[in-house]
């Protein structure tokens, strides 16, 4: 599944899905593509605010097309800043959280774990919403079952349950496509973002006086580099 021919095939694929796509369906297309990514995305600005001593507000996302549509935004994480070092990490933490979390994906591809990737995601996902200063109970809650329940069934050998459990390879399988489309498409989206554009790198270039078409050139090298882990990484551990 991650030979290089198929990733050369779903990059192009992407990218021509980015350029010349048009009209509402591709845009609720694109936006549901996203998610993933854009849940990790926003984790990773939150927990390196966190990490710096800062605060989480809340982390929210909006899945409805015509809210992203008029508001613009698929996620947002409202966080605290204690000092300007943890702003500017934070700010770069966004884009990086991606590309270093597929890494993490590929190489538990590669050991043959793939059933700890989607805990791995939900994980992250409930840490930061119990480290944020609003919570959804219910939501924090069930994410914790299904970790639970995971871990619990992967360490146990429940016979029937274990073998329903072991066909969620294809649901694991299917999510790394998933990421990894995504991943693409947020790429050709940096690519295709102004210098003058609201986002990641107009911010960090605001504060540190480094021109935004560096800090693009950043995150494109960090979210490229990392839709090829599964390729660099074979020769890594061979």
């Amino acid at each position: 599944m991650m030979e290089l021919p198929f990733l050369l095939v779903l990059f192009f694929a992407v990218a021509y899905f980015t350029f010349s796509s048009r009209g509402v369906l591709a845009y609720t297309f694109g936006i549901y593509l996203d998610l993933p990514n854009v849940i990790i995305h926003e984790c990773g600005h939150a927990l390196t605010a966190r990490l710096w001593g800062g605060s989480i507000q809340s982390i929210k996302f909006n899945v409805l097309p015509s809210i992203v549509k008029s508001g613009g935004v698929l996620g947002v994480a409202e966080i605290g800043y204690r000092s300007r070092l943890g702003m500017f990490f934070s700010l770069l933490g966004g884009y990086v959280s991606q590309a270093l979390f597929f890494v993490v994906m590929a190489y538990l591809y590669l050991l043959g774990q793939l059933l700890w990737i989607i805990p791995l995601f939900l994980g992250i996902y409930l840490l930061t919403n119990l480290l944020a200063q609003e919570k959804s109970l219910w939501q924090n809650l069930i994410i914790l079952i299904m970790i639970g329940t995971t871990v619990l069934l992967y360490r146990n050998n429940y016979s029937v349950l274990l073998r329903i459990y072991q066909s969620v390879d294809v649901i694991t399988v299917g999510f790394v496509i998933w990421y990894l489309l995504g991943l693409a498409h947020q790429f050709f989206i940096v690519l295709l973002l102004k210098t003058d554009s609201q986002w990641d790198g107009t911010a960090l270039a605001t504060r540190t006086f480094i021109p935004t078409v560096i800090w693009k050139g950043v995150f494109l090298l960090a979210m490229g580099g990392a839709y090829f882990t599964p390729i660099w990484l074979q020769l890594l551990v061979i």
